[in-house]
């Protein structure tokens, strides 16, 4: 089976531009349907690909990125709009995504309003996000065709020893955007699954009090809004947030 490498995109498409940051253990794909939604409504869109993702080698994540690095991209992304001449940026982020778009919008000037899908702000316990990780690391895996079962295995192994200390660095950089949620002061989009069983759903209502300028939107779905049942209502919604801002 060819596996096609998933890219980073960009849709040149209007003055105003969109960028989406994807999960953990997601790539730019993740945000593609999003994407062309926007750019169909004038938005340009930009999705880059965070470092270690989009391979076939599931440890890249956690051997080639890191919370700084990602967080350095999020900025890079932010100066390539400026430096094609975007009048507005907006960002949204889903999970892992989701802590960097929130920190842009607490640090950066350059960005004028965004929001989250899927945000494990709050979740003190990311054991949904292993959980969902091992099975996804085993599946990139079975469909390398020269790997045995034995091998498989001896790699998923691999990556269960890793991959705490990579989410020990999640937690903190998470803990440190959330204690500044309140300097949040631009309009903030928060999307939900209510059957989210990566993080809790609970706590984007802790995320809404705390920023007062937020939008908390719920769906009737899972973890991953921008390609799930939900995915047309969130366009929706998303649009809407963004001709009102």
């Amino acid at each position: 089976m060819k596996i096609l490498t998933p890219k980073p995109f960009y849709f040149d498409s209007g003055s105003s531009a969109v960028l989406l940051l994807h999960s953990f253990s997601g790539t730019a794909n993740d945000m593609r349907l999003l994407g062309r939604f926007l750019e169909r409504h004038g938005y340009s869109v930009y999705a880059p690909m965070f470092a270690g993702h989009g391979t076939n080698e599931p440890l890249d994540i956690l051997q080639a990125g890191s919370p700084e690095i990602w967080w350095q991209q999020c900025l890079k992304a932010i100066e390539f709009l400026k430096a094609q001449q975007k009048d507005k940026i907006y960002i949204f982020g889903l999970s892992l995504g989701a802590i960097f778009a929130t920190k842009a919008l607490e640090e950066s000037s350059d960005v004028i309003a965004g929001g989250v899908f899927g945000s494990p702000l709050y979740n003190q316990n990311f054991s949904g996000i292993r959980n969902a990780f091992l099975p996804y690391a085993k599946k990139v895996y079975s469909i390398q065709q020269d790997l045995t079962e034995v091998e498989i295995d001896q790699r998923v192994r691999v990556v269960s020893s890793k991959i705490d200390l990579m989410l020990t660095e999640i937690r903190k950089t998470s803990l440190g955007v959330t204690e500044n949620l309140a300097e949040i002061k631009r309009p903030y989009f928060i999307g939900q699954g209510t059957s989210d069983k990566l993080v809790n759903p609970k706590s984007a209502q802790e995320v809404a009090l705390d920023v007062k300028t937020s939008q908390l939107h719920l769906y009737n779905a899972g973890h991953v809004l921008t390609i799930n049942g939900a995915h047309e209502q969130l366009q929706s919604d998303v649009l809407n947030f963004l001709e009102n801002n």
